[in-house]
């Protein structure tokens, strides 16, 4: 008896499909009829479960959308990847698709019926979930697991629920962005939401006291927005959209460097020692390396970060200055900065590593030192920020695609003359 109601609640678009001007659109319709009898016959079959389950969610595409008609396919497409996985519980595909397709129900019933959109939202996330216990690398689930979550905090009640559904979005697009780094809707996704809560953030009363400290943290996540979207142009710098967004934000940047902050690094003099030092310093990264800045990056990317570093304020209690050549040589050494030069990165991660300074822990392999070294961050966000930013520069810079970065960094005197340069030469 069910299937037989299932066959007549999709009949009429079916049949309104079936005599659709484009004759795939018709071949669609008819194999989906076919599938209807064979699931009916054999309702253990997985292949026609699952394959019915693809052929009315993609005809409902050619229905107007949240139209009934629209609505009926999507459901029962959803119908039909339960049946599939209750066939075959080991199908990440499955899985993926049902949490695909209650998506686009969620749109469909949105105006008509908020409350059933956002169970099917929910019932979406947990498919997804599901769906990467089994297949933990699908940079495209989580990067629809991240969309879905950003969708749900727009109707977070309070400030505390939409923070926590936020944050859990930014997970889902960090793990697809390093599980691949050439994902580049990843990358974009992680850009615009933080810039939305950037503005969310923004947007929320706070007292005088305290404003100062809001209006940096307002800061520092337009800054990290910034650095997503740039690294997403730089990625595919043919998308409309990214150079568009990128023209938004590019102010946003320390220029002309990606990313500028402060970090705990080891001594250069202590580097791979037992006894390694470290000492805190501003770092930079721009398209060619890491490294700790000097006095002019430091006062370029400062400017443009809204921070008073230890070398604009002049070091309390600095040591005296050794007397002599062989105390200036020790000098110059003990202040050597460190330099990580992008083309010789070989793993970059976050850490957890307990001897480390209080902070975010980064561990970096290089060529020059293969077993790794340790960068500390003021906090587990920032390492992040940091570990993605490399871990995409690396990316770029190993596949010889970096000339995008080092064109969005530049500064506009430098790209202004070099589209010239370009129209002369046209």
């Amino acid at each position: 008896v069910s299937w037989v109601y299932c066959y007549l609640l999709v009949q009429a678009p079916l049949d309104q499909l079936s005599e659709d001007s484009d004759l795939h659109v018709r071949e669609l319709a008819f194999a989906a009829r076919q599938y209807t009898v064979a699931t009916a016959e054999n309702p253990a079959d997985y292949d026609a479960l699952y394959n019915h389950g693809v052929l009315l969610q993609e005809l409902s595409g050619k229905l107007p959308a949240a139209s009934a008609d629209q609505t009926a396919l999507l459901r029962q497409a959803c119908s039909r990847y339960e049946a599939a996985v209750a066939v075959k519980p080991s199908s990440h595909t499955a899985l993926y698709n049902w949490a695909v397709a209650l998506s686009d129900l969620a749109r469909a019933v949105r105006q008509a019926d908020p409350a059933e959109a956002t169970a099917a939202l929910h019932l979406a996330s947990m498919k997804y979930a599901e769906s990467l216990q089994l297949n933990p690398r699908n940079p495209q689930a989580l990067n629809n697991w991240g969309l879905l979550l950003q969708e749900l905090s727009a109707d977070a009640g309070d400030w505390f629920k939409r923070d926590s559904l936020v944050r859990s979005a930014m997970d889902k697009f960090r793990l697809a962005l390093r599980s691949r780094p050439d994902f580049d809707r990843g990358c974009y996704n992680l850009g615009t939401v933080f810039y939305t809560f950037a503005m969310a953030l923004q947007n929320t009363s706070d007292n005088s006291a305290s404003r100062q400290s809001h209006d940096h943290s307002v800061r520092t996540l337009l800054a990290v927005a910034a650095q997503y979207i740039c690294l997403a142009h730089a990625l595919q710098p043919s998308k409309d959209i990214y150079r568009k967004s990128l023209s938004v934000v590019r102010q946003m940047l320390p220029l002309p460097f990606l990313r500028a902050g402060y970090l705990t690094a080891p001594r250069a003099t202590s580097l791979g020692s037992v006894t390694e030092t470290y000492r805190r310093g501003w770092f930079v990264l721009d398209h060619k390396s890491l490294r700790q800045a000097s006095s002019m990056e430091t006062s370029l990317s400062t400017a443009a970060a809204g921070v008073l570093t230890t070398q604009q304020r002049g070091p309390a209690g600095s040591p005296a200055v050794a007397a002599g050549a062989a105390g200036s040589q020790a000098a110059a050494a003990e202040n050597e900065p460190l330099v990580l030069p992008l083309d010789q990165l070989l793993a970059v991660r976050s850490c957890a590593e307990p001897s480390l300074p209080e902070g975010g822990g980064i561990w970096i392999s290089t060529q020059a030192i293969p077993t790794g070294l340790y960068l500390v961050a003021d906090d587990g966000d920032g390492a992040d920020a940091w570990v993605d930013a490399l871990v995409l520069c690396q990316h770029l810079v190993g596949s010889g695609a970096s000339e995008a970065l080092q064109e969005a960094l530049a500064p506009v005197t430098a790209r202004r003359s070099k589209a010239h340069t370009a129209a002369l030469a046209g």
